[in-house]
């Protein structure tokens, strides 16, 4: 079985960019892909949450947002313990609060690809996860003091670009429901994948530029990215386990 086609977009951009390729994808169409890929992922999630809005959903938020917060500050203590200086510890930490909006995507194309059910309010969660992702991320790295600007945090954290794109489609989908979108479906059918593409396709060149680093990180970030996976694992496991006890 071959690789999604999007994928070896990335696979393109990486390689194109490790041989130094003129390549390059103009910085307005780059930010015009990110803006519609974050706005579809919201509007396809705000036209399921309004069929499946409930109770349970704000309990599920509310946990989501707990490990939001708990699993930045696990990752910080870890890559503290390899020896990392605290700006970057915090800046690689705040990566495991939250969600990568191009990850996200991915992972959603391929699960309607090969088709896998999901619940298709996760652009909700994607959403909540950037709250504590920036707030603890920051506080991790500067600390809190009197000279700590809360009214600039909270600008950056609630009206950050991908919190507003997210939020902004949530709500509109909700409002309008599944049959006045049907005219901006597209975004999140047949458009999504070939806008998909083309992002991944920058995203290959950017990673290639970043290669590098891993000469002196990249035994310790392996390391620690080892042992977040057998702990979350090792959480998600008894989890299941505790809940099929229960059945």
């Amino acid at each position: 079985m071959g690789l999604d086609p999007v994928v070896l977009f990335f696979v393109f951009g990486l390689v194109a960019g490790l041989l130094k390729s003129e390549l390059k994808l103009p910085a307005a169409l780059y930010e015009t892909l990110s803006i519609i890929l974050l706005l579809a992922i919201g509007l396809h999630g705000g036209v399921e949450l309004a069929q499946q809005a409930s109770l349970q959903l704000l309990g599920q938020s509310a946990l989501v947002l707990a490990l939001g917060v708990l699993l930045p500050i696990l990752a910080f203590v870890l890559l503290r313990g390899l020896r990392f200086d605290r700006v970057n510890a915090a800046a690689v930490a705040a990566h495991y609060g939250s969600v990568s909006a191009g990850t996200f995507a991915v992972v959603v194309a391929y699960m309607l690809a090969k088709g896998i059910e999901f619940e298709s309010y996760m652009p909700l969660f994607v959403a909540i996860l950037e709250i504590p992702a920036i707030l603890v991320g920051i506080v991790l790295a500067k600390g809190i003091s009197r000279e700590t600007h809360w009214g600039e945090l909270g600008r950056e954290i609630f009206l950050g670009k991908s919190i507003m794109l997210l939020l902004g489609g949530l709500v509109i989908g909700a409002i309008a429901g599944k049959e006045a979108i049907k005219p901006l479906e597209p975004l999140y059918t047949s458009m999504f994948k070939p806008v998909l593409a083309f992002f991944l396709l920058e995203m290959g060149l950017i990673a290639s530029g970043q290669l590098g680093a891993l000469k002196q990180f990249g035994v310790r970030l392996a390391a620690f990215a080892l042992l977040m996976r057998g702990i979350i694992t090792k959480a998600v496991s008894g989890h299941k386990g505790k809940e099929g006890a229960a059945k």
